[in-house]
């Protein structure tokens, strides 16, 4: 079972593109931040991936997508779906410690995780409408206007499991 919202956050490392040691609490210690943990060979993380970057519109939301591939693959990986640098890459190698402690069952899982460390909202696979509720969960956070990151029509289906 995924994280629950209002839990916690636990710590987990990570590493970033270059091999130096992260943690994931790093990233929620001053603002809100949304955690993508995905596999680049997952379908449904291949819809979700390009829509990661529309969450910097909330002002202050810091993005990250922790992936459980090799450096080379995620390097890969990030430039296809076009992240740039709105979203910081990291590392999470096997046997997938930081998807562990956060309870990943499936790829992605979206994790939205208020400043301080309180989980806000988890969503799996791909779903327009988990989606844009996050962006707004995030803007609240923020004390910002809700982006809309995924519009009926738009490139990426209503829905895709993972």
């Amino acid at each position: 079972m995924p994280l629950a919202a209002g839990t916690l956050a636990p710590p987990a490392a990570a590493r970033d593109l270059s091999g130096a040691p992260a943690r994931l609490e790093d990233l929620f210690a001053r603002g809100p931040a949304l955690l993508f943990f995905h596999k680049a060979d997952c379908p449904a993380t291949a819809v979700a991936a390009p829509v990661l970057p529309r969450f910097a519109a909330v002002p202050g939301l810091a993005l990250a997508a922790v992936s459980q591939d090799d450096p080379e693959d995620a390097r890969a990986f990030a430039a296809a779906s076009g992240w740039g640098e709105a979203v910081r890459v990291l590392l999470d190698p096997e046997p997938w410690p930081a998807s562990d402690a956060y309870a990943v069952r499936a790829t992605p899982t979206w994790v939205l995780v208020a400043r301080g460390g309180r989980v806000e909202a988890v969503a799996e696979g791909w779903s327009r409408d988990d989606a844009n509720d996050l962006a707004a969960r995030a803007a609240a956070l923020a004390g910002a206007a809700p982006p809309v990151v995924s519009r009926p029509g738009g490139p990426e289906p209503a829905l895709r499991p993972g």
